[in-house]
């Protein structure tokens, strides 16, 4: 199975953000210029042995001050061919460490691997009658930027990957799943939680997820994922991703401890990829421009 950032779909994504995308031989490279400064070059869930030579000229070529490599083998694989000029990124661009389900097992044999909390929180879930339904681009860009206002985050770029995101994969590769207050309540049909699924060869990608805080109450991100899971199962997946959790490598990343808890819930084989490695060419504009993209 190859990951979704080497798909064909996501290149055009990474392009529709206004990067240029190569091909490394089979590989896909990530370039983003800068006026007068050069261009930054990231090659992601790269597989061993990378070609570093080949990776050199490409950065010379687009007077690159910085190259991301960000490898896709996990760690009983660990990267030994590095060159010494590259050392480990302190802050990456990409998920580290993620859990992944087996999808080839029955659905009773997947709920039965959530703890006990979780499979209790989905038949609430389920006793409060929310419904759960696709949604569009739009309702989900709103409530992801109300989810970010309530952490005191300016939802800035809310917007801005989705609406690429699902342009480049298209309705049979993205899907937003939505919950909604039961039918019978009085308040108004307004979406109290979704999530945005990634698909890309048998893998199910759960992209992007938000909720309200009546959402979190009544346990529709619970559900919802629960939802997601039988959508990929139906659609032939064979693994859920559950795309990034708490690497203690990254400690500056403490603020996924939260979401890293409610992600274990669901049980799946913890993956852990190697630290990414970076080659910096000129010093100082590399940890500027990193805070910027």
């Amino acid at each position: 199975m190859s990951d979704v950032r080497q798909s064909k779909e996501y290149a055009q994504f990474i392009m529709l953000l206004g990067w240029q995308v190569e091909k490394l031989g089979q590989w896909h490279v990530f370039i983003k210029k800068f006026p007068l400064i050069g261009s930054l070059i990231k090659i992601q869930r790269i597989t061993p042995p990378i070609p570093f030579k080949e990776i050199e000229k490409l950065a010379q070529k687009h007077h690159a001050f910085q190259v991301v490599i960000e490898p896709a083998t996990n760690h009983q694989s660990p990267i030994t061919n590095h060159q010494p000029c590259y050392r480990p990124l302190k802050s990456p661009f990409i998920p580290t460490k993620t859990l992944v389900l087996d999808l080839k097992r029955t659905e009773q044999e997947i709920f039965a691997l959530f703890t006990k909390n979780k499979r209790r929180d989905i038949r609430i879930a389920e006793r409060n009658n929310l419904s759960v339904q696709e949604g569009t681009q739009k309702q989900f860009a709103e409530l992801k930027k109300k989810s970010l206002l309530k952490r005191f985050v300016l939802p800035l770029g809310a917007g801005r990957e989705i609406f690429p995101l699902l342009q480049a994969f298209g309705p049979q590769k993205a899907k937003i799943l939505l919950a909604y207050p039961s039918r019978l309540s009085r308040k108004p049909r307004i979406p109290l939680a979704g999530t945005l699924l990634l698909f890309h060869d048998k893998i199910a990608y759960y992209w992007q997820a938000a909720s309200t805080d009546e959402g979190k109450k009544l346990l529709a991100p619970t559900l919802l994922v629960w939802e997601a899971i039988k959508l990929a199962k139906k659609k032939d997946c064979e693994e859920f991703d559950f795309e990034g959790v708490y690497d203690e490598r990254f400690p500056k990343n403490k603020s996924w401890i939260g979401f890293t808890k409610f992600k274990q819930g669901f049980g799946g084989k913890e993956v852990v990829y190697p630290a990414p490695l970076t080659k910096i060419r000129f010093l100082g504009l590399s940890s500027m421009l990193h805070k910027l993209i």
